[in-house]
């Protein structure tokens, strides 16, 4: 029974899987075990891990379970205390599992910590942690900034499941990926139920891991973009408190106008937009319903998710999204 337990989820995506294997079997922490959950990869991937690393634990699925799904099933394979999630076009640094752990050990009240992951083969940030807007979209805090920023170890609104570390008992209590979600804001969907039942969400600056940004899906494919359209809207349904939500309302309508002019107008996806937002109304009685469930185990008052959230006009938030949508 190892004390970390590291799943990787991976589709057709042999080669760039073993470097992400490779760099964790080099970590310096020495109690951990490695799970890949290969996704019914059509290239060979079965095969080839298991020759080439046959000290990792491997499970193929008959069927793509999407990231969530995958990383549930790894889940139901592993022992840790802790649960580490690495994406199958991550590299971690050395100490990466050590100085979670070590954090985790500080933060008897964190169920999250988040990594500050940078563009590969670059020092830009892909994400210092995860922040919740006032729009109610999660989005990655410092992203495109130089990786000397955010270097203060702190308290935030959640963590990018590309690298991460989930505490088991927290998991046990709130529960892990929500299938339903399959891909892209299934992390935003766990940070938020952290939130509102009273797990917090630490960021490691020392902690690091280098991403392959999008090399699985995209960076604006139809499927990143259906997703991300379609998933933000069940994340709102699931979590929002309704005094939360009718207070940030008028940002929200902000937030939902350059959405549609950003990806149905910009990138000439107005199809896949409506397709997506028409998809996420079929399904608001089952959201609904996990709603209710959640709203339960609420243990927060709505002015502690009004600190946690980023107001749209923050500085390097408005910027930041300016900047996107004419350069993105």
């Amino acid at each position: 029974m190892a004390r970390v337990s590291v799943i990787i989820v991976a589709f057709n995506q042999k080669e760039m899987l073993l470097e992400t294997i490779d760099s964790l079997l080099k970590q310096t922490y020495p109690d951990v075990e490695i799970i890949v959950v290969d996704n019914n990869s059509m290239d060979g991937t079965s095969e080839y891990i298991k020759t080439k690393r046959p000290q990792v634990s491997y499970i193929k699925s008959d069927v793509n379970l999407g990231f969530a799904g995958g990383n549930n099933l790894g889940l139901e394979h592993s022992s840790g205390e802790y649960i580490a999630l690495l994406n199958s076009d991550a590299i971690a640094q050395a100490d990466w599992l050590e100085t979670l752990a070590a954090a985790m050990d500080r933060h008897p009240d964190a169920g999250i910590c988040a990594t500050k992951m940078l563009a590969f083969g670059t020092e830009v940030i892909d994400s210092a942690g995860d922040g919740f807007s006032g729009v109610l979209k999660g989005f990655k805090r410092g992203e495109g900034l130089p990786s000397r920023s955010y270097e203060k170890e702190e308290y935030v609104f959640g963590a990018c499941a590309g690298a991460a570390l989930y505490r088991k008992k927290m998991l046990d209590e709130i529960g892990f990926l929500d299938e339903d979600f399959f891909l892209i804001h299934e992390d935003t969907d766990l940070n938020f139920r952290a939130q509102l039942t009273g797990w917090t969400v630490v960021y490691v600056p020392k902690a690091i891991a280098y991403h392959k940004v999008r090399s699985t899906i995209g960076n604006m494919s139809d499927i990143a973009i259906y997703y991300t359209l379609r998933n933000s809207e069940f994340v709102r349904l699931k979590n929002i408190p309704l005094v939360v939500f009718l207070v940030r309302l008028p940002e929200y309508i902000f937030g939902t106008a350059a959405d549609f002019f950003y990806f149905a107008l910009r990138h000439r996806k107005l199809k896949l937009y409506f397709n997506a937002k028409i998809d996420a109304a079929k399904m608001i009685k089952m959201m609904w319903g996990k709603r209710k469930k959640i709203m339960t185990m609420k243990k927060v008052e709505d002015k502690y998710l009004y600190r946690m959230m980023t107001s749209i006009w923050s500085r390097e938030f408005f910027l930041g999204k300016v900047k996107k949508f004419f350069s993105g």
